[in-house]
């Protein structure tokens, strides 16, 4: 997880009830992360690629 912060605010309140629930979210959150990263890498290859530069703007 790269929210070191959280990660470690879900560890102070894990306990032996709510651990899977927390393993669980933990998962959730790094595939979030994870999707969101390669949205980004998508979108800026789309805004760099050179078939991209001599096309005119959409007004």
């Amino acid at each position: 997880m790269r929210n070191t912060w959280l990660q470690e605010q879900l560890a102070t309140i894990s306990d032996e009830k709510s651990r899977f629930v927390i393993e669980e979210a933990i998962k959730y959150i790094e595939q979030l992360e994870d999707d969101n990263e390669s949205l980004q890498v998508a979108l800026e290859g789309n805004i760099w690629s050179p078939k991209k530069w001599n096309e005119k703007a959409e007004k």
